[in-house]
């Protein structure tokens, strides 16, 4: 399969959906349940592409609650957005994030993939991006490979605390491995309300590197764009593509719901 041209997998229609990133699967109902060859088939597709984008699906919460389970166990953990009062697991998006960022990142064990999925959305406007870490890693000078290797990038806002925040600052590979692919990936956190640090660096030099960090992961060609449409899931790995919001919307149109996974089954 190249990543131009629309092929079939099994009984499955995958249309690659940027150069670097992101595939539509068709042919697919996710209310009828996943067989073990078919839910390891769309593991090995989200490890290729990273993002899996379904349209036209009839989920409600407990439909994508188990869409989710069958890949691995939620993540429960303290969002910004509201937790549905049932299920804390599941969070309920109004609006969105404009910032390019990873979710949860700033908790010592982040989510390893998120669900979300489309439950009213504007007819314009209201789209989301994301960008290939390993693109991004793939696009540095060994220079700059080799001064970003073996460091560590603080997640959530820095080392910045307010008075009485006694949250511990938290710390992660700037360059990681992939555990299924072996590919190496950028992972830092580039949105405007976090203040990335690089460990070991004094702040200007750590801002220099996380502005030649920046520019590589956020290369046009680096990016997929994605317009929502009522029944939209899409899952993608959270390990090695950031993702924002663009904000070109009214808050009060635009509702989603969000699962994050701690792991992934085998």
């Amino acid at each position: 399969m190249t990543r131009h041209h629309s092929s079939a997998v099994a009984d499955l229609t995958i249309l690659p959906l940027a150069p670097r990133l992101g595939a539509e699967v068709s042919r697919i109902d996710l209310r009828t349940g996943l067989t073990p060859e078919r839910r390891a088939l769309l593991r090995t597709l989200l490890f290729q592409h990273g993002v899996l984008v379904f349209r036209d699906q009839a989920l409600d919460t407990a439909g994508q609650v188990a869409f989710a389970e069958a890949f691995g166990p939620i993540l429960v953990f303290t969002s910004v957005v509201d937790p549905e009062p049932a299920r804390p697991g599941v969070h309920e998006v109004h609006g969105g994030s404009v910032g390019w960022h990873f979710d949860a990142s700033s908790l010592p064990a982040p989510p390893v993939a998120t669900v979300l999925r489309a439950v009213r959305v504007p007819p314009v406007g209201n789209d989301t991006l994301w960008a290939s870490g390993v693109a991004a890693y793939q696009a540095l000078t060994p220079e700059l490979r080799a001064l970003a290797t073996g460091r560590y990038v603080t997640h959530g806002r820095g080392v910045a605390r307010e008075p009485g925040d006694e949250r511990p600052i938290v710390a992660h590979p700037l360059v990681r491995r992939h555990p299924h692919t072996g590919e190496h990936y950028l992972y830092i956190n580039l949105p405007d309300w976090d203040s990335p640090l690089i460990l070991g660096m004094s702040p200007p030099d750590s801002d220099a590197l996380v502005a030649e960090l920046r520019a590589a992961y956020l290369r046009p060609e680096h990016q997929l764009r994605l317009h929502w449409t009522p029944g939209t899931i899409v899952m993608w790995d959270n390990r090695a593509v950031l993702h924002s919001g663009t904000g070109d919307h009214d808050p009060d149109t635009r509702h989603l719901v969000r699962i994050c996974l701690a792991a992934l089954h085998p």
